[in-house]
């Protein structure tokens, strides 16, 4: 049930969450979207993601925005992100946000954090952990959107 109520209080949020007045909400991905942006990525994305992503593409919101399937916009584009950290492949690791000063929020896709979203301070370690800032994607979206 937590899982449902984090869910609702996302969508409610992003509706709420500050976007410059020039920003036109972008809304979800397209099933086109999502397969290039699989395509990208070299492999399937993990369906807790593809849930998001089909209610929000990537948008410049909170801190550092939130990724997604945005090739037209590099900033705000998962795939983009990852070509700057390539051994975050092999980790597992997805960015799908930043904290607006260059560090990332990864979702954690193999091992055993599996599922979970990990904070990466990239000035400290670009490739470890920091810390665990939520239990699964839609708990941590909701504490991002409630930050702003």
């Amino acid at each position: 049930m937590e899982d449902q109520d984090d869910r609702a209080a996302v969508l409610r949020l992003l509706t709420q969450a500050e976007r410059a007045p020039e920003q036109p909400t972008p809304g979800g991905a397209s099933e086109n979207e999502l397969a290039d942006l699989e395509r990208r990525l070299g492999g399937p994305l993990p369906m807790e993601l593809v849930e998001w992503l089909r209610i929000c593409k990537g948008e410049a919101i909170c801190a550092g925005g939130v990724f997604g399937a945005r090739p037209d916009r590099e900033n705000l584009d998962i795939a983009a992100h990852l070509t700057l950290h390539p051994y975050w492949r092999e980790l597992g690791w997805l960015p799908v946000a930043g904290d607006g000063c260059g560090n990332y929020y990864v979702f954690i896709n193999s091992g055993r954090l599996r599922g979970k979203v990990a904070f990466v301070d990239t000035m400290s370690d670009p490739n470890s952990v920091e810390e665990i800032a939520g239990p699964n994607l839609w708990t941590f979206l909701r504490s991002l959107l409630m930050r702003g």
